[in-house]
């Protein structure tokens, strides 16, 4: 099992706003793309503000890489993601094994 996190640092106030906006998009996209999975939206306590971070899982990165192209095909998604743009300074993709849970 894979943990595959996107990091987005959001314009100074705006953090609210982008993980509110990810949340609602997130229930959407995982139900339409065929492959829904277990998800979460983050918000920063400390560190840089407005920090926020999407975390999808998967079974594999081969999974992860076709639930990636799916959502990519999704016409909705381009749009939810065209609306969040202007909410967001810089980003990055981590991907994460599951060594255990509790």
């Amino acid at each position: 099992m894979i943990v595959a996190r996107t990091v987005l640092q959001a314009k100074f106030g705006t953090g609210g706003r982008l993980a509110a906006s990810l949340s609602q998009a997130s229930s959407a996209m995982m139900a339409k793309s065929g492959m829904p999975r277990r998800w979460r939206v983050l918000t920063d306590l400390s560190g840089e503000f407005d920090t926020v971070v999407q975390e999808i899982e998967a079974e594999s990165l081969a999974e992860w890489e076709t639930m990636r192209v799916r959502l990519f095909e999704l016409a909705a998604f381009r749009d939810s993601m065209a609306q969040v743009q202007e909410f967001i300074v810089s980003g990055r993709n981590e991907l994460w094994t599951i060594e255990g849970e509790g």
